[in-house]
């Protein structure tokens, strides 16, 4: 065998390793959201999941966004793949993000949240568009008439919790002049609140399933018939630059959301969770 064959078998070799070669990075997700996106995996690859397997009762927007970011780096050819390690707030990924000890969000920002990040990270393309969405609103389930009758074109006659953190929510809500507007970084506080009647409302995302409702440890909320509130923000990912390879993920991530816009894939999936629901598009919007 000459010397020269030798060489080009070794770049060859080289240049195959290389190309299969994946280097893990650490990324933070919440806990729950983790749990409920592998129960609608079941055992599924990322590869071969379609916009039906959202339709599944346990869906929520970050579920889609925990499954959809996957798939848009797979299809990217993304040289990396995601270590997940839990937390339990999302506000600590933020500062991750900020620092670089997470290199990408599985957690579609508010394009003004992004904002703030902007020095330290690149924005991707819009997930959820602007003027797509509407935020349901929230009642403990034996008070959604009484507090139906109360709402007109603002909240001045209700109690609403949010989390400040939230600066869409939390500005949206603001404009309605709520009765009274608590602070709660918790949302499950949140909900119990709401549940035991001690706050009369939250906004949440509508769900695939009608009546609209979120039930869980001490809590049971259900939305009120006939009204949704307009957010006008769009969602994206962020990748952090402080990555040494943060432009090429950022890239395949592009790629990847190109080509899933383009198929319907992304509309379609967050059609099945709820999130962007065409159940209410007849609801009465306020403001």
């Amino acid at each position: 065998m000459s010397r020269q064959y030798l060489i080009i078998s070794l770049i060859i070799w080289l240049m195959c390793n290389s190309a299969s070669a994946r280097e893990e990075i650490p990324v933070p997700v919440d806990r729950d959201i983790y749990k409920y996106a592998k129960s609608i995996l079941n055992n599924r690859t990322i590869e071969d999941i379609t916009p039906d397997i959202f339709s599944h009762p346990l869906c929520q927007r970050d579920v889609v966004d925990l499954l959809l970011i996957q798939k848009a780096l797979q299809i990217g050819k993304a040289r990396v793949s995601l270590k997940f390690f839990m937390i339990d707030h999302e506000e600590r990924e933020e500062i991750l993000l900020q620092s670089g000890l997470s290199v990408i969000s599985v957690d579609t920002l508010w394009y003004s949240s992004t904002q703030e990040l902007s020095d330290d990270v690149y924005i991707s393309s819009p997930i959820i568009r602007k003027g797509e969405y509407f935020a349901g609103v929230y009642t403990a389930s034996h008070r959604v008439e009484e507090l139906g009758s109360k709402i007109d074109s603002d909240f001045s006659k209700v109690t609403v919790i949010s989390n400040k953190d939230w600066a869409v929510d939390w500005s949206t809500i603001q404009l309605l002049s709520p009765k009274q507007l608590f602070n709660e970084t918790d949302w499950t506080i949140m909900a119990r609140l709401v549940s035991n009647g001690w706050v009369d409302i939250m906004l949440i995302p509508f769900n695939n399933k009608t009546p609209f409702k979120y039930t869980g440890k001490g809590y049971s909320v259900e939305a009120i018939q006939g009204i949704k509130v307009a957010l006008q923000d769009s969602r994206h990912f962020v990748v952090s630059k402080k990555h040494q390879h943060s432009q090429a993920i950022f890239n395949a991530l592009e790629m990847g959301i190109k080509q899933l816009r383009a198929s319907k894939f992304i509309e379609s999936s967050y059609r099945n969770c709820g999130f962007l629901n065409v159940l209410v598009d007849k609801w009465r919007e306020i403001p």
